[in-house]
């Protein structure tokens, strides 16, 4: 289920000391990672001097809405005749939740989706450590396969 995330919501609802661009770019890629999701978060204005706008990352799309407002970028983006009820909006903006659900398209706000994103990355699972006689019999071996090496 795709997600659309009105950047400028998110960023406001950070600690003041992460309230920056950086900051919800890499929230949202911890989310991807972590949740295999694809999410598309979209700021008001132009993108920074350099960066590419849509900035694609894996399955993290970054869009800026240029001239126009965040809002209206966030509905093109929704798909038209019924494909939108695939599609999650997260945002705080009470008129545009209004819009989102006109089309089709679920909403969550802020708060809800954080609730919902992984505070821990997932446990990954490691193989077990070499007993002190297996690195000694892995170590023979390779030995011995040194000395079989041709010149």
């Amino acid at each position: 289920m795709p997600v659309i995330i009105d950047g400028n919501n998110l960023l406001h609802s950070l600690p003041s000391r992460e309230r920056n661009r950086d900051s919800v770019r890499r929230r949202a890629l911890d989310t991807v990672r972590h949740r295999g999701m694809s999410l598309t978060v979209v700021f008001d204005g132009p993108p920074p001097p350099g960066s590419p706008d849509p900035d694609h990352l894996g399955r993290l799309t970054i869009r800026y809405s240029g001239a126009s407002s965040a809002d209206d970028l966030i509905l093109r983006l929704l798909p038209k005749s019924g494909g939108a009820s695939n599609w999650v909006v997260i945002t705080n903006d009470r008129a545009l939740r209004d819009r989102v659900k006109e089309s089709g398209a679920k909403v969550r706000t802020v708060s809800e989706w954080q609730s919902r994103r992984p505070t821990k990355p997932r446990r990954v699972s490691r193989e077990p450590k070499l007993s002190s006689r297996e690195v000694a019999d892995w170590e023979t071996f390779f030995a011995s396969r040194d000395d079989d090496a041709e010149p």
